[in-house]
């Protein structure tokens, strides 16, 4: 009795779960699912517009912006090593954790003054205006990266 509850318990959660996510186009055989396009629709539209609303026209549309995306990463999948692989992951990984930090006018102005007091040409520094973005996403990035490290256990032999 137990055995077949679990059984139909799965199978109406398995049902539940294709049937939810069902399947709205495909790019080369590879499903394109309606989360996807929720996800898209969501980020196209600032969250304001669900797929389900969309015209015919406008969701043939959200599958071909999501199209590419698929593509990519099954040519990813296939034609980078696993070194690589690793290495965009957690590229990826830091720029998406470095766009919840957050680095003030003041932090930025003082890891400017820190590069240039190092610099041997101090004539060649470009001003502050023009680089301070950078230098903020770069303070953003070691941010991130400290926040990993910061009861990492590293041990060098």
């Amino acid at each position: 009795m137990k055995k077949s509850f679990l059984v139909v318990s799965l199978s109406v959660l398995l049902s539940t779960i294709i049937y939810a996510d069902s399947v709205i186009g495909s790019v080369n055989g590879m499903p394109i699912y309606k989360s996807e396009a929720e996800n898209a629709v969501k980020a196209l539209t600032g969250g304001k517009q669900t797929y389900d609303k969309l015209t015919v026209e406008q969701k043939k549309q959200v599958v071909n912006v999501i199209a590419p995306s698929k593509l990519i990463a099954k040519a990813a999948k296939t034609e980078l090593s696993q070194k690589e692989q690793d290495y965009a992951l957690s590229t990826l990984w830091i720029q998406k954790k470095a766009s919840s930090m957050s680095v003030t006018d003041a932090e930025a102005k003082a890891a400017y003054d820190r590069l240039k007091a190092a610099s041997k040409d101090q004539s060649k520094v470009p001003a502050f205006d023009k680089v301070k973005e950078t230098i903020k996403m770069q303070l953003k990035q070691d941010k991130a990266v400290q926040s990993i490290m910061k009861n990492a256990k590293v041990v060098a032999n």
